[in-house]
């Protein structure tokens, strides 16, 4: 049975960790504000790092720092993917002969290590990251956009108004963009979540901006620290920027589902 529920329960779940990320706080993200290691109470919440730097400032300014990223990177995607995915799908022949290839390419290939080596040679850039991620992300939305495109093209409605004379911009805003916008829209919020993930690793990696916070750079800080695991410490220093990973990108592939789920109905 489909949950109809769920993006209204992911998305007020994502809303409530927004206005947990803009709560008003008092300590600095970037300088101490305490002693080392200090566990958590109510003057820091989640504790502090082995510097003194409050943990739940970290988190926080990961969170606008990874969130930006998946939305920056979802946009281009958006753009990149939602055009070529419906030029080639309506004008058919050679130009969907390319990017049809290009599209297999990128999706055949493996991801990371091509990051990894192009993060390397790029630099530490926040806009690296994004260009990086981006440039792996619009793919699956090309190919989804690609074949919706194809099967609604061949629509007797859509082969009507071609033969007087519609455009095809015209064809595709007024015929045929009920049925491709909320695809492209949901394709879209997907390559948040997968961005997130993309950043992290990177920026676990070392690859991330050094001076951005970054959950993946607070996770590889916190497992670098020696005897972490033989300490209470992971307990609040680890576990916070993982926790914040996961629910984050959780709640999105959920909201994402859901309203998979209710386009295939109203499909």
């Amino acid at each position: 049975m489909k949950r109809q529920w769920l993006p209204a329960l992911a998305l007020l779940l994502l809303s409530l960790f927004f206005l947990w990320g803009v709560t008003g706080y008092p300590h600095d993200a970037q300088l101490p504000s305490g002693t080392s290691l200090e566990a958590p109470s109510p003057a820091h919440w989640m504790g502090t790092d082995n510097l003194g730097v409050d943990v739940y400032a970290q988190v926080s300014a990961g969170y606008f720092r990874s969130m930006g990223i998946g939305l920056a990177t979802a946009l281009c995607s958006f753009l990149v993917g939602g055009f070529l995915g419906t030029w080639a799908g309506f004008s058919g022949g050679r130009v969907d002969l390319v990017i049809s290839f290009l599209i297999q390419v990128l999706l055949s290939i493996p991801q990371l290590p091509i990051m990894i080596v192009l993060g390397a040679f790029l630099g530490q850039s926040t806009w690296n990251i994004i260009w990086i991620i981006a440039a792996f992300s619009w793919a699956p939305i090309a190919r989804q956009m690609r074949a919706k495109t194809r099967s609604l093209r061949g629509a007797d409605y859509v082969r009507l108004a071609q033969l007087y004379g519609g455009s095809p911009w015209y064809l595709i805003r007024a015929h045929m963009g009920r049925a491709l916008w909320p695809l492209l829209a949901v394709s879209a919020l997907a390559v948040v979540g997968r961005a997130i993930l993309q950043e992290s690793s990177l920026a676990f990696l070392g690859l991330s901006d050094p001076l951005a916070r970054s959950w993946g750079m607070m996770i590889a800080r916190a497992i670098r620290f020696p005897g972490i695991y033989q300490t209470a410490f992971w307990t609040w220093w680890l576990a916070a920027p993982a926790g914040a990973l996961i629910l984050s990108t959780l709640l999105l592939r959920l909201l994402v589902r859901g309203l998979e789920q209710r386009l295939d109905t109203e499909g």
